[in-house]
């Protein structure tokens, strides 16, 4: 067997053990006169061994005899000039060379070395019973593990670096919900131990109105980049296939799965498509998160009656799992492996983040600091009682806070202090109602139909639009805009700035018996005429 081809390896490793004997014979090397080799003996190359290295005894001899045959080669000074830097160095500088060259391209002469160096680990380790073959495992080991996890990685980085963590369309929602967001963390463990317990399923966060359920799965979508869907009733946003789509849509775009775009109206029809994807997507991509907000505000009559909300599947396979929110009402939704997480009971942790997120506005707002002051009271008793006055509704807290620093600037509400500010979000919508002269008598019936006009609206509406289905000007729609911009949300849509109710409670409110009945309107009435002027304007 030959142990080594180079000459030049050869060349090193014979002079380091003795081979080559004296200054004479690399003399003649050099020149190429071969003739018979000096051999020094095994006993005076045993200091270069290690103890229990594996070249001893006849080993050693085997190695000397292969030397010998390959020195007398007639081609080796030609072999090994090929390998010289230049000619015009000396010949310890050209072994240096070759012997990196052999080392690079020899695989036996690199595995002597190294089963040496490795040798030598082996003696220096046996105090500590701790072996090369215990490293090898070890180091086999992590090899693997490191490799699984940087395909993860890749995986991951090449999902997140080709497409948007979110659709377009929910970005700036996402932004919005998410600006001062606090606390939480209560919420994501629950999540994450979920994902860690359960092959698949259901999470299903369940609370009243302005708790903070959207701006919650907005940041876990922030967080984590998953697919998600947002119902928002207001902007018309909330059909179930326009969420089959917008789903279908990202995980085709996310996991590179070869389906045309747009999607044939058939793959929208039900939920047997989103259905197939998960099915396909399941066994290589694990886990696969889906979050969906405001289920309650799903247009129900955007599909078969009967049917699971948005047409949800009501089994999943392993490594899908769907984070939902929904208010305490009932929604069409029958799945295994439901977990319901009612945030309504967790009033400590929820009051605690209450307190945190007022008292991150106050350090964050100077006015803030000083109305606090001129109220003459301190931070803490008014985090405390903002806190208690807000029954931990986030969404009361956004109101309010905004009239203060209203009042400070225009001095807009002369009677606002903090020992009359309303117990609770319908108790601040009725305040404001009454503060907006919406009892006064007479009623104002022109403001109090644009408001349910504007509620009514399926979709975010021009001032235009407004003006058309309430039958008044122009500008009386725009000056009771002004009024309720606190509670609209403004987005231009076609070069038009367009209105919405930012939040269902307030459309809430407003279909609230003992409103509707003071203000005299029906909600009927209202939807009439949307419809006729609809109907009119398309030629019904």
């Amino acid at each position: 067997m030959e142990l080594i081809s180079g000459l030049g390896g050869f060349v090193f490793v014979a002079a380091l053990s003795g081979i080559i004997g004296n200054k004479a014979d690399l003399q003649k090397l050099e020149k190429g006169q071969f003739g018979e080799l000096a051999v020094t003996p095994v006993v005076d190359i045993d200091s270069l061994l290690t103890p229990d290295g594996a070249l001893v005894g006849d080993t050693i001899q085997v190695v000397r005899q292969q030397l010998k045959v390959i020195l007398q080669q007639e081609n080796a000074i030609a072999y090994y000039q090929t390998k010289a830097v230049t000619p015009q160095v000396g010949l310890f500088e050209r072994m240096c060379a070759c012997f990196a060259v052999e080392m690079q391209n020899n695989p036996v002469l690199r595995d002597i070395v190294q089963g040496q160096l490795l040798t030598q680990i082996n003696a220096n380790l046996k105090t500590q019973q701790v072996t090369v073959e215990d490293i090898e495992a070890s180091l086999t080991t992590i090899g693997q593990d490191m490799g699984e996890i940087k395909g993860w990685l890749e995986r991951i980085h090449n999902q997140l670096s080709t497409h948007p963590a979110v659709p377009l369309q929910f970005q700036s929602l996402i932004a919005e919900k998410t600006e001062g967001f606090v606390g939480r963390e209560f919420v994501f463990r629950a999540i994450q131990d979920f994902l860690q317990q359960q092959p698949n399923g259901y999470f299903i966060i369940e609370a009243d109105p302005g708790v903070g359920k959207s701006a919650i799965l907005a940041e876990y979508v922030r967080q984590t980049g998953c697919v998600a869907y947002f119902n928002v009733r207001s902007q018309g946003i909330n059909r179930a296939d326009d969420f089959l789509k917008s789903v279908c849509r990202q995980l085709i775009e996310r996991y590179q799965l070869r389906y045309d775009l747009p999607l044939h109206p058939e793959n929208t029809r039900d939920g047997n498509f989103l259905a197939r994807l998960l099915t396909e997507i399941a066994p290589h991509y694990s886990p696969i998160v889906i979050a969906v907000d405001a289920l309650d505000e799903v247009e129900m009559k955007s599909q078969t009656d009967g049917a699971n909300v948005l047409y949800l599947p009501q089994s999943l396979p392993n490594g899908v799992y769907f984070i939902l929110t929904k208010r305490q009402t009932y929604v069409p939704l029958t799945v295994n492996k439901p977990y319901l997480f009612n945030l309504m009971e967790y009033g400590a942790e929820s009051l605690q983040d209450v307190q945190r997120y007022i008292e991150q506005q106050v350090h964050k707002k100077p006015s803030l600091q000083q109305w606090v002051e001129n109220q003459g009271q301190d931070t803490a008793t008014f985090i405390t009682t903002l806190a208690q006055k807000s029954d931990r509704n986030f969404m009361y807290l956004r109101y309010v806070l905004e009239d203060i620093e209203e009042n400070i600037e225009s001095g807009a509400y002369q009677d606002l202090n903090l020992a009359n500010l309303p117990q609770g979000l319908q108790q601040y919508y009725y305040q404001h109602w009454q503060r907006m002269g919406m009892t006064a008598k007479p009623l104002p019936r022109t403001k109090i139909k644009i408001v349910y006009v504007l509620a009514e609206a399926r979709k975010p509406v021009s001032s235009s639009l407004i003006s058309q289905f309430a039958g008044e000007d122009a500008l009386t729609v725009q000056e009771v805009l002004d009024d309720w911009d606190q509670f609209l949300r403004e987005e231009r849509i076609e070069e038009q700035t367009r209105y919405s109710i930012y939040h269902a409670s307030f459309q809430d409110f407003l279909h609230r018996q003992d409103i509707v009945q003071a203000a005299g309107i029906t909600i009927r009435d209202i939807n009439a005429l949307i419809a006729d002027n609809l109907a009119e304007e398309l030629g019904l």
